[in-house]
């Protein structure tokens, strides 16, 4: 019923107990999860995570993090456009994006590691995974310099005007935990005014949990708990949220 479309669950420093988070999400109706890679290392790890635990219906993202976009460089992006073509299970590239908030990286190798990404997803006709934080206006700029039209705004905090240019562009609104904060009611409003063929949902596990769970790991089971909130928010029934973020997830990701 729910798909969980950004999940870190492969990180195994936090997720010793994975084969319990993964039959307790099934049991909680996430049936389905995208587990997305930040790094070179980790996104072939993502990969080698969703081989292993077949059993599950779980795909896999190649992606360089603006943190770590040092690492991007024409040799890794040979090796992810390989791995793109010939792994089923790979249906996106990211996370990318800009991050002006750490700035880990110096602010033209983020923005030279997405546009590269960018283009890469364009080429190979995949969604994108794209991460922003304090850095809208930049990131909105080259999202559109790109004419890729798949892209998903992993996490969106972004303000009402940035939500009408990803509208605009056609872009996907992913809410994670967040939304359910509180102090976040603008966002609730910005969720609500959201065409539903571009509503997603995520947890971004393990980091932010849902209000309820907050101070406490996340888990790919809690995105009900955003799910719950977005349908509040909108007016509609779980179930309606549950149905309609699933399919909009299998038609960006290209699965079933």
């Amino acid at each position: 019923m729910f798909t969980d479309t950004h999940s870190h669950i492969h990180y195994l420093k936090e997720f010793p107990d994975v084969g319990e988070v993964l039959q307790r999400a099934v049991e909680a109706g996430v049936t389905r999860q995208m587990i997305v890679g930040c790094t070179v290392e980790d996104s072939f790890g993502a990969l080698e995570f969703v081989e292993k635990h077949s059993d599950f219906s779980l795909w896999s993202t190649l992606g360089v993090h603006p943190h770590n976009a040092n690492e991007w460089n024409d040799e890794v992006c040979g090796r992810f456009r390989k791995t793109a073509l010939e792994e089923k299970k790979v249906v996106a590239l990211g996370e990318m994006g800009l991050d002006y908030f750490r700035n880990f990286q110096p602010h033209d190798v983020q923005a030279r590691a997405l546009r590269e990404q960018l283009a890469l997803a364009r080429e190979l006709d995949l969604p994108a995974v794209v991460h922003v934080r304090d850095a809208w206006d930049d990131a909105l700029k080259i999202l559109q310099e790109s004419g890729h039209s798949k892209v998903i705004l992993h996490c969106f905090t972004g303000t009402l005007e940035h939500a009408r240019i990803c509208w605009k562009n056609g872009y996907y609104l992913s809410f994670s935990g967040v939304l359910t904060y509180p102090k976040n009611e603008y966002l609730r409003e910005i969720a609500a005014q959201t065409s539903p063929e571009l509503l997603l949902i995520e947890t971004d596990c393990p980091y932010l949990a849902p209000q309820v769970f907050r101070g406490k790991r996340n888990e790919p089971a809690f995105v009900v708990e955003t799910a719950k909130v977005l349908a509040r928010a909108r007016g509609v029934e779980l179930e309606e949220i549950g149905k309609l973020t699933t399919a909009n997830a299998l038609k960006l990701f290209g699965v079933d």
